[in-house]
């Protein structure tokens, strides 16, 4: 081999190595397929799904395969890299087969003629890497695998079919007409608004939409004097005679069942099975609001505009649809609603089974300022007649906030606002308090003292707030007024002043204010005045006058809360006296106190009342740990007498038909007869609610009629029995004493205890 041919036999095998790979991927594909189309048989899948997910799975493996192999990135030098990796001989030079001897130095030319000489006696016994064995035996496993479950499938598959045609005939075998009915024709002619078309069926159940109108056209195989229908809703129709046949017809809104009923010529009244008749309801519409926030706050500075978006779907049509918007302005007595109408602007008309309908709501356009709220919802209405439904959606609220308006909140105990939302509580006043005490170190002298006076601001407004409760409306009608008279101007300025009494609010000094009565107090009359004070002009009307709400009277609590709220008010001055001298901590204990009054306040103005639970009466000491329960009555002969005054024809027709499949070949009697008649007026009742049961009244008629041989009736009183036990309702469980089984040791003991307590 020459050098020159080297690179074009290296090219031959990388060639050869991509078509090896490529024929392992498309095996290993090959054979995932077949095992997914094996699945597919054992689980019974429908064959289009099963031929897309295999080929979707098989082309997975097969991209796949090849991405992990590389093979769409294979070249020379790759391939030359393996052969230096796995054979040693040609001395990790196999690359220098590929370059021309021109562009070699001499050294290289050299080690390329010794690495061409090995090459040659070597290239026959280069083996490329690949697995085509494996996936071919895959491959054959899984073609095997599947022959295998095809033959077996389908031999199953001819086992259910029979099953299947069994079963149809058995179908129709409940549902075959009577011998004197020849044919039965009925059309059946949906309203107009569904937009469904008129059909004619054979089949005596039907299945029909509501407000949908039936027509009988009833053939007889042999004459008859009358003909005439039975419905469930004790409603029938006389039949007329067209011809030879029988024509009636009417027009359905629930479901139910009826019958066919004839008069023969011997003058005997004859009916067919019960056959149903299934209404399918038409549903108000559904709304569906997509991206819409049940309760949005926006401001003067957002944007004022709401998009409403809603999927309309209805199961025949829609005829309208649209947003009902209710704009609330003012507060309290003086509230107005205005009430709009608002249509979707997308589409403009609405029709169709499915509408996606929108709309940008304009607030300032709808009249709403600050302080106003939106109530709207979607209405939907559809195309049912003579009456549509209707249905809404839930009500979303849009409230454009007045930012310049004082919110107030009410404490937990009391019934009124106390202030607006900008106040602070007390207990917010003491966490700042501790808060300025913890940051002392860390700020400047002015900075501390600058916060100090704005709590004791706070503190004021607070005082000020609740003292408006006692009558006290202006910061001057609040506490003591300090009249100095000029004698006062002349203490003695050597003396230590004491700040707190010179600052401080200090009530019922020596009971200044009549807090506490004194004993002449109390021994005088109660409308007594003071008389002699020379200087105060007289009333004359004063001693015929009773004078209520006065200053010290007016508030809106009791005598007892009233004074606590007075001494929290006191207790505030304090802390806002310490406050403004920059020392916020012999503060904290005032302001302690003063929330402790508070919540006082709060409790007292509550009321609580006694939890009542059972008390059960006492046991006497001989019975207790006895274990006697034979005066426990428990609550299952009471069940069982709600439950027989509820289906006693049932309950009735139950014992007989276990006595008739105990006994098969005995006859039903005539009283027999009559417990089934009555068993299927109940019967009918259940059926009217769950249509399952028209069967097992087809099947109580034939019982009444009393035209079967004994094994037909032992099977129709079987499926009787099932369907009875299935109406009657399950027996709650109940308490009650339960036999069990003793040992010997046990009963000695017991027996010993009883000696021992009567001795």
């Amino acid at each position: 081999m020459k050098a020159i041919d080297a690179p074009n036999y290296i090219k031959r095998m990388r060639h050869r190595y991509l078509w090896l790979r490529l024929g392992e991927s498309v095996l290993w594909a090959g054979a995932t397929m077949l095992l997914i189309f094996s699945a597919g048989l054992v689980m019974s899948l429908n064959i289009e799904w099963t031929i897309f997910t295999a080929t979707s799975i098989g082309m997975l493996v097969f991209t796949g395969r090849c991405l992990v192999l590389g093979i769409f990135s294979v070249s020379d030098n790759r391939l030359t890299h393996f052969i230096n990796q796995h054979y040693p001989q040609l001395q990790e030079s196999a690359d220098l087969l590929l370059a021309q001897e021109m562009d070699l130095a001499p050294l290289q030319q050299l080690q390329q003629q010794i690495v061409l000489r090995r090459f040659e006696n070597l290239a026959g016994q280069i083996k490329l890497p690949h697995k085509l064995i494996q996936a071919s035996f895959t491959l054959v496993m899984a073609a095997v695998l599947y022959v295998g479950l095809s033959s077996f499938v389908d031999r199953k598959d001819v086992s259910i079919n029979n099953q299947t045609i069994k079963a149809v005939r058995e179908e129709r075998l409940v549902t075959e007409l009577p011998a004197s009915i020849d044919e039965v024709t009925i059309s059946i002619v949906p309203p107009s608004y569904t937009n469904l078309s008129k059909r004619v069926a054979t089949e005596v159940n039907l299945e029909v939409v509501e407000g949908s109108q039936v027509q009988w056209n009833i053939k007889f195989s042999r004459n008859v004097q009358s003909a005439f229908l039975l419905f469930s809703d004790n409603d029938s129709i006389v039949l007329k005679q067209v011809n030879n046949d029988y024509v009636g017809g009417r027009y359905f809104n629930r479901s139910g069942f009826y019958q066919i009923g004839w008069l023969d010529t011997d003058e005997a009244v004859k009916y067919s099975d019960y056959y149903k008749i299934d209404v399918a309801k038409d549903y108000p519409p559904v709304i569906t609001v997509n991206n819409v926030q049940q309760f949005i706050v926006l401001t003067q500075n957002d944007k004022l505009t709401v998009h409403v978006n809603a999927a309309v779907t209805d199961d025949y049509g829609l005829a309208e649809a649209h947003i009902i918007a209710t704009v609330s302005k003012g507060s309290g007595e003086s509230v107005k609603f205005r009430e709009e109408k608002l249509l979707f602007t997308v589409p403009e008309k609405i029709g169709g089974k499915k509408v996606n309908a929108s709309r940008l709501v304009d607030l300032k356009k709808l009249g709403l300022e600050p302080g106003d709220e939106l109530y709207y919802y979607i209405e939907a209405i559809d195309n049912r007649m003579p009456v549509p439904n209707r249905s809404r959606t839930d009500t979303y609220f849009v409230s454009l906030q007045d930012t310049a308006t004082d919110v107030s909140f009410s404490d937990s105990g009391l019934g009124v606002d106390l202030m607006p939302e900008y106040f602070r509580s007390q207990r917010q006043i003491i966490i700042d308090s501790e808060k300025l005490l913890a940051e002392r170190k860390k700020i400047s002298k002015q900075d501390f003292n600058s916060r100090s006076n704005e709590l004791g601001y706070d503190q004021k407004v607070l005082r000020l707030r609740y003292g408006q409760f006692l009558g006290e409306e202006f910061e001057s009608g609040i506490g003591i007024q300090q009249n100095f008279s000029a004698e006062d101007a002349d203490h003695d300025h050597d003396e230590e002043e004491n700040i707190a009494e010179k600052y401080g609010h200090v009530h019922d000094k020596e009971n200044e204010h009549n807090h506490v009565q004194t004993k002449v107090e109390t021994s005088q009359p109660k409308h007594q005045h003071d008389h002699n004070d020379p200087n105060k002009e007289e009333n004359p009307l004063d001693a015929f006058l009773h004078a209520h709400d006065s200053d010290e009277e007016a508030t809106f609590f009791v005598q007892s809360i009233k004074m606590k709220l007075k001494a929290a008010i006191t207790v505030m001055w304090d802390a806002e006296l310490h406050l403004r001298l920059y020392d916020p901590e012999k503060s904290l204990p005032f302001q302690y106190k003063a929330l402790n009054l508070l919540k006082e306040i709060s409790q007292d103005s509550r009321i609580y009342v006694h939890r009542v639970g059972f008390d059960p009466p006492p046991l006497k000491e001989e019975k207790r740990l006895t274990g006697d329960l034979s005066e426990l009555r428990n609550s299952i002969h009471q069940y069982e007498l709600i439950k027989q005054a509820s289906y006693p024809s049932i309950q009735a027709a139950l014992s007989v038909i276990q006595l008739k499949i105990d006994a098969p070949q005995s006859a039903l009697s005539q009283s027999d007869q009559q417990v089934f008649v009555k068993a299927g007026q109940e019967l009918s009742a259940v059926a009217l609610q769950n249509p399952k049961y028209i069967e097992q009244l087809s099947l109580v008629k034939a019982l009444a009629e009393n035209e079967q041989t004994a094994a037909e009736r032992k099977l129709i009183l079987m499926k009787l029995q099932k369907a009875f036990w299935e109406i009657l309702p399950l027996a709650p469980r109940t308490a009650g004493k339960e036999a069990s089984a003793q040992h010997s040791l046990d009963q000695q003991f017991i027996r010993n205890l009883e000696t021992l307590k009567n001795q």
